[in-house]
């Protein structure tokens, strides 16, 4: 099932998926709405992104699941525009937690993070809260390294997510563990909206900075990003990203292998 983005203000079609062309605030509205069980999530393609749906089986399905997709990485948009969407835009991780904080406690309701550290987990649990979340509406954990592979962990961590109440889930634990680990829990965490959104949370809780804006739009924040960890982003930019141009060129469909959820 590929999921319907006609209430994120119209789509984008590469690669055979389906992706929002929609603000932050109008893809967090068509995840609410989505009417399939299990979790809405929303994911945010890059370059790194379209290279591993090539290769990863799980990571498709996932995207198949999606309640929104949505084009992170400028490459992605420039060749949607290439290909005749001349209105695609860019949504990000921050563009959607930014969303989030200008809705307000109302319409998220209650947040579960999963952050890569306890500096970022305290720091952004104060910033709901001084959204105006009250402080027992928001929670977060640190998963040890490895838990998506970890089925008990896993097991007792879906559970806490839909004990908690959770309607927003804030996967801040890198792509593509964060979208595969979401989709393979399916009704074990409830119906929550899932924001994979890595970076994002450590950026959110001022622990690490983003490019500057004009970096941003000239779709250099990827060298920005390397020049901060250029030993573990070598590999990421400067040999797998290559791949991208020869998919981009073929059009190849990576569209889902569809199979059921774990546990919807």
């Amino acid at each position: 099932m590929v999921s319907d983005m006609s209430n994120a203000a119209g789509s984008v079609d590469l690669f055979g998926l389906a992706f929002s062309n929609g603000s932050g605030a109008d893809v967090l509205k068509a995840a609410r709405a989505s009417t399939a069980p299990g979790p809405r999530i929303i994911v945010t393609a890059n370059v790194e992104h379209i290279v591993t749906l090539r290769d990863e089986s799980a990571f498709r399905s996932a995207y198949a699941h999606a309640a929104v997709r949505t084009l992170d990485g400028m490459p992605l948009v420039w060749l949607a525009r290439l290909r005749g969407h001349r209105d695609a835009r860019r949504v990000t991780g921050h563009d959607l937690l930014d969303a989030v904080f200008a809705e307000g406690a109302a319409a998220s309701g209650r947040v579960y993070m999963l952050c890569a550290s306890d500096e970022a987990g305290r720091i952004l649990t104060r910033r709901f809260v001084a959204a105006g979340y009250p402080a027992a509406a928001v929670a977060f954990e640190v998963p040890p390294f490895g838990f998506e592979r970890d089925e008990a962990y896993g097991r007792r961590l879906a559970a806490a997510i839909k004990e908690h109440g959770t309607t927003l889930l804030l996967m801040g634990v890198g792509a593509p563990k964060s979208e595969i680990w979401a989709d393979r829990q399916g009704a074990a965490l409830g119906e929550p909206v899932v924001l994979c959104i890595g970076e994002a949370l450590n950026v959110a809780a001022g622990l690490v900075p983003r490019a500057p804006v004009l970096m941003q739009r000239l779709g250099l924040e990827w060298l920005f990003r390397f020049a901060g960890q250029p030993a573990r982003l070598f590999h990421r930019y400067f040999v797998r990203s290559w791949r991208f141009l020869v998919l981009a060129g073929l059009d190849r469909d990576l569209g889902p292998s569809l199979g059921k959820r774990s546990g919807a």
